[in-house]
């Protein structure tokens, strides 16, 4: 019992140093590949010990069973429960993500000039995309005044745009 306890331990362990360092073991194993995710990833390893170690010793304590069958019942949960780490952990690493956003998306956008726009200068505009402010250079055909409401209307460079007045 003590042994299968050790072993429900260790993965135990493992499944916590998973949470807490990420992927920083897994470079110790080698890499077996299923369909996005590894089957011997550290989560995957240690829930599996930890099913395997526990259910062992809870089958092997009140239940007096020899300690072969004790171990195909762990071998069983730990299986199970590996196979769920598995799913989940290669469902979190193939989930959809948005993409990152560009300064060519901020075409079309309303922004505010913060930095008076001079003529043939450059001024400082906040336009809001995709729940963020983003402060940018920004250039206009004529002078446009600190406060005025804009449109962004084509991308010079990644930290600057070109803008002409709203209207709105």
């Amino acid at each position: 019992m003590t042994g299968f306890l050790v072993v429900g331990g260790l993965g135990l362990g493992l499944v916590v140093v998973a949470l807490v360092l990420g992927d920083f073991l897994d470079g110790l194993l080698p890499d077996v590949s299923l369909d996005g995710g590894s089957l011997l990833s550290t989560e995957v390893v240690g829930s599996f010990l930890a099913a395997f170690g526990f259910t062992a010793a809870l089958l092997v304590g009140p239940g007096e069973l020899v300690a072969w069958a004790a171990a195909l019942g762990g071998l069983g949960a730990g299986l199970g429960i590996g196979f769920a780490a598995f799913t989940f952990s290669r469902s979190l690493l193939n989930m959809s993500t948005d993409p990152t956003p560009r300064t060519r998306d901020l075409v079309g956008r309303i922004g505010t000039v913060v930095t008076r726009i001079p003529d043939a200068g450059l001024g400082e505009v906040v336009v809001a995309a995709g729940g963020q402010r983003h402060k940018l250079n920004a250039r206009a055909q004529g002078p446009i005044a600190a406060g005025t409401t804009v449109v962004v209307v084509d991308v010079a460079s990644p930290t600057s745009v070109v803008v002409t007045e709203s209207g709105f």
